[in-house]
């Protein structure tokens, strides 16, 4: 089992990044790397929270507006 975790930060917005998967013991590079291609299972999460994030969600009268007029 692998997991990497990574938190990336620009311009008041942060960004979280997780890979979770299974490799076999040799396909781990003398470096301790590890091709994407020898990732089985991966699964890859990514989560952004800041004021970018908050600015592209819709408020309620928006949503509202969407279901009454979805054109």
């Amino acid at each position: 089992m692998i997991e990497g975790l990574r938190e990336i930060s620009f311009s008041q917005e942060h960004q979280f990044v997780s890979l979770h998967g299974i490799v076999r013991p040799y396909d781990v590079q003398p470096d301790n790397t590890v091709s994407s291609s020898n990732v089985a299972g991966a699964q890859i999460q990514v989560v952004s929270a800041g004021t970018l994030t908050d600015a592209q969600k819709k408020g309620w009268l928006l949503k509202l507006n969407d279901k009454v007029n979805p054109f």
